[in-house]
């Protein structure tokens, strides 16, 4: 048979409440599936450890070897709690703090100290890159930022920052319970997120020597501050990722194809 015929790809599929169940687990192996990626930003351990039953149970009933994938959250950066929809204008002025009641002090909550890592022109994007702001002042733990577009805010939408270097800070507490957990579990790969330089995979790893996993390792290439050091934190990672919807919010979309042929 011609090679041509072969499929020379792998497939990844993730399990999420439509796929939450042995029959439909193996229909996404028998349909051409090789690894399975479970994300530990949603869902809790019991259901994890279930999946990951049914997993191998139905890949060794196919008689296919299927991986298993345990993907970090990371540092998932997002807005607080406030009732209803915040509308916002271009030129508008928006202040960000940490935990802030909207109510009382009209400053935007976050849940995540942006204070910390930002800095003046840095540019902040909003609702998963819907608004765009541009940061002007950060003062006494407030983040001061100008509004480039109109637009609207609703809580816990996910915050990017292109810009923002949040290397050595990757893992969170949170990451640190899930390996432990996966290190009682046969997990085959682990993908951490939002990686900015080496010291991130390497942090990840030495965690994972501590609690004795033998799993291999994906750097996952989603923000600029990766792409630009991909030379340097490509070869701490056993296998690369390259996730194009979060780098298409944080790099013009352009550049996301070209990405890839870089690394």
């Amino acid at each position: 048979m011609p090679v041509a015929k072969f499929k020379r790809t792998k497939i990844v599929a993730t399990v999420g409440p439509s796929t939450d169940s042995y029959e439909l687990i193996l229909a996404l192996i028998k349909t051409g599936a090789n690894a399975i990626r479970l994300n530990f930003s949603h869902g809790d351990y019991n259901e994890r450890e279930q999946q990951i039953k049914w997993i191998r149970k139905a890949a060794l009933e196919y008689g296919k070897p299927v991986a298993i994938i345990q993907d970090l959250q990371g540092p998932k950066i997002r807005l607080g709690d406030f009732d209803g929809v915040i509308p916002v204008q271009k030129g508008q002025e928006l202040t960000f703090k940490l935990d802030a009641d909207y109510e009382k002090e009209k400053i935007i909550p976050t849940q995540y100290d942006l204070s910390k890592k930002v800095g003046r022109g840095q540019r902040l994007y909003l609702f998963d890159g819907k608004v765009k702001t541009t940061v002007t002042n950060v003062s006494k733990g407030v983040v001061h930022a100008r509004v480039e577009n109109d637009g609207i805010l609703i809580k816990r939408k996910g915050i990017n920052l292109p810009d923002t270097d949040f290397a050595g800070d990757t893992i969170t507490d949170k990451d640190k319970k899930d390996l432990a957990f996966g290190s009682t579990q046969d997990i085959d790969y682990v993908a951490q997120s939002f990686v900015q330089a080496s010291r991130d995979m390497q942090n990840m790893r030495t965690i994972m020597t501590g609690l004795g996993m033998n799993a291999k390792s994906i750097v996952k290439f989603e923000t600029k501050a990766a792409v630009e050091t991909s030379d340097e934190n490509g070869g701490e990672g056993d296998v690369i990722m390259t996730a194009g919807g979060t780098r298409t919010v944080k790099r013009p979309a352009e550049s996301v194809a070209l990405v890839p042929r870089k690394i």
